[in-house]
């Protein structure tokens, strides 16, 4: 009986497995025509032009929050940047993956940013390179936009997946 059961509950964890690694490689690129791409053209391009990494007149008032691939929450633009100085790194490239991109505007007044960049860091031992989920949020504000929340979540490997899932899973009593 209890090899029966444990048997169901390995099915059960592979089924699990599949679907959310499933559900990961269909989710990585936009349904082609479901989010509107084109509207406040003017607008697009004045959030383009706001990508200066390190330009810290592109935050409101230093009203920024950001969230690093690492968890790491900084509050303002002067500790998100003080948090690289910390650490000897600065970004040496950073690559949207084709097929990702998606900017919403919304109103005129915001715009959420969401996509997939390949990122590569310069740091005293050596580059890193990390692959990151996007989320950014823009805001405007007596006719300017301004950058104020940024979420990044690194991508893990299938391995790194496979293992963070086997170490969640919780043994029922």
């Amino acid at each position: 009986m209890k090899q029966k059961q444990h048997f169901k509950k390995m099915i059960l964890a592979s089924f699990i497995i599949m679907l959310l690694q499933t559900s990961t490689a269909i989710a990585q690129v936009p349904p082609p025509g479901k989010y509107n791409t084109t509207n406040y053209p003017e607008d697009r391009i004045a959030i383009e032009a706001l990508n200066a990494i390190g330009d810290s007149t592109i935050y409101l008032n230093d009203d920024y929050i950001a969230v690093g691939p690492e968890g790491r929450v900084s509050y303002g633009f002067e500790q998100w940047k003080k948090g690289f100085e910390d650490k000897g790194a600065t970004f040496k490239s950073v690559t949207p993956v084709p097929g990702t991109y998606i900017l919403r505007v919304y109103n005129g007044d915001a715009a959420v940013k969401n996509m997939i960049v390949d990122v590569v860091f310069s740091t005293p031992t050596g580059d890193l390179y990390i692959t990151v989920i996007r989320t950014e949020t823009y805001i405007k504000q007596h006719g300017k936009w301004y950058f104020v929340g940024g979420q990044g979540t690194r991508v893990m490997s299938k391995e790194e997946n496979e293992a963070f899932i086997k170490k969640s899973l919780k043994p029922n009593k």
